[in-house]
């Protein structure tokens, strides 16, 4: 009967392979990977329901499926957590996300703490905010010096924290800039050269952005986009002789702007931020937390195999779900640079690892009592619920939107046939 556990794990785990050589050598559409991670996260929360939930339930009582159920989400968050904090965070894109969003540089946060004032920064969400921050170049400049003149190509966007610049127009003088404003923007929007002279009149504190760095930022920050169009609108109406001329200009420049935006785009499938979560990764602890994933399904199999209270239903939804899991983290990791053979390696890994963990779940229940074989599958139960929350079900959401819904409900009621056909 281990021999029958083990094979059965496996074949639970198969799904994932099946996935990962699928996302390695394919690019598979964002709607479709959407829709397939829903389907399985339905499939395998049905599975769940009726197939762990309900029979705990039915053989130990409420008490253990509840201790079982949050013991479980909480073994699974925090071990999930300290793999990430190990290195294991790439192993699908939302925990990478996740990652890149909680541990930015200290360097990033005081460049936030000096960016505090800057108009077109004040209202963006922090990870907009975050984005930009790892991207500028702090300058700092002596009274006098000349920053950009007028007639030279616009290759820098500038973002003053503190001192003052005077603009100039050929001799004439146009105005002062101060801490919180921004200039350079419009030659970087339109492509023509600099129509004014900027000089400090003061020591100066700026963040300068490259022309690539602002055009990749401007792309994916719909906030940014529509910040420096009220910038825009302020200028020209104040500084443009003629109203009508401005208001073309206004409307031609603001539809580039949002023409530009790409709200599918992520900061986080920026290469360069991508090479930087590899190195920061760590081989072991990724596969460690890829197996995390995996393990809470693999001892429930082990647990059933060769009985009559749960097996190939749950051993089917299983299965389902774990291809658009392994599909998801494998595309994000070749995305990130992982060489395919490692990326396969580890989840060919995973499979022979979730067949020796189901013969573990299988020697349990074989010398256990059912309250703790009970107890036991709860506490899966509750880390695979776990990991559908902070894992396939965001991802899904992320990449298709609010269609996913559909592809959910249809997983379950599949999920619910197999497991009444099985009962």
């Amino acid at each position: 009967m281990a021999l029958s556990a083990f094979l059965q794990g496996m074949l639970g785990a198969s799904s994932l392979a099946i996935g990962a050589s699928v996302g390695v050598f394919l690019k598979p559409n964002r709607g479709v990977s959407a829709a397939i991670m829903a389907f399985g996260s339905g499939t395998l929360i049905a599975a769940i329901a009726f197939e762990i939930a309900s029979k705990v339930y039915q053989e130990t009582g409420f008490l253990p499926l509840v201790v079982g159920f949050s013991l479980g989400g909480l073994l699974f968050t925090t071990l999930s957590e300290f793999i990430d904090k190990k290195g294991g965070f790439l192993r699908n894109p939302a925990s990478s996300r996740r990652y890149l969003l909680e541990h930015r540089q200290e360097g990033d946060f005081n460049v936030l703490q000096r960016l505090a004032t800057v108009e077109v920064m004040q209202h963006l969400p922090e990870p907009e905010k975050e984005a930009i921050a790892s991207l500028v170049t702090p300058l700092c400049l002596r009274a006098g010096e000349v920053i950009c003149r007028e007639g030279e190509p616009g290759d820098y966007f500038y973002m003053i924290a503190e001192g003052e610049a005077d603009i100039f127009k050929g001799v004439k003088h146009l105005t002062t800039l101060g801490p919180g404003e921004i200039f350079g923007e419009m030659s970087l929007l339109t492509g023509e050269p600099r129509s004014a002279t900027v000089v400090a009149r003061t020591p100066m504190e700026l963040y300068q952005l490259t022309e690539e760095n602002f055009s990749r930022v401007l792309a994916r920050s719909p906030h940014l986009a529509s910040a420096l169009s009220r910038t825009l609108a302020r200028r020209l109406r104040l500084s443009v002789e003629s109203q009508v001329a401005a208001q073309s200009n206004l409307e031609r420049w603001q539809r580039q702007v949002m023409e530009s935006v790409d709200l599918n785009r992520l900061i986080l499938e920026d290469p360069a931020t991508l090479e930087g979560l590899v190195k920061r990764s760590t081989p072991v602890a990724i596969l460690v937390g890829t197996l995390l994933d995996n393990i809470p399904e693999a001892m429930v199999i082990g647990m059933n195999a060769g009985t009559n209270k749960l097996g190939w239903s749950f051993l089917l939804a299983v299965f389902i779900s774990n291809f658009p899991e392994a599909l998801s983290s494998a595309s994000g990791m070749k995305q990130a640079g992982t060489p395919k053979h490692q990326i396969l390696t580890l989840w060919y890994g995973v499979v022979l690892l979730s067949g020796a963990i189901a013969v573990i779940g299988f020697l349990l229940q074989e010398s256990a009592s059912l309250q703790v074989v009970g107890t036991a599958q709860a506490i899966a139960g509750g880390a695979i619920l776990a990991m559908l929350a902070s894992t396939m079900m965001p991802e899904a959401y992320e990449l298709g939107g609010s269609s996913v819904s559909y592809s959910t409900i249809a997983g379950f009621l599949l999920g619910f046939l197999i497991a009444t056909a099985g009962s």
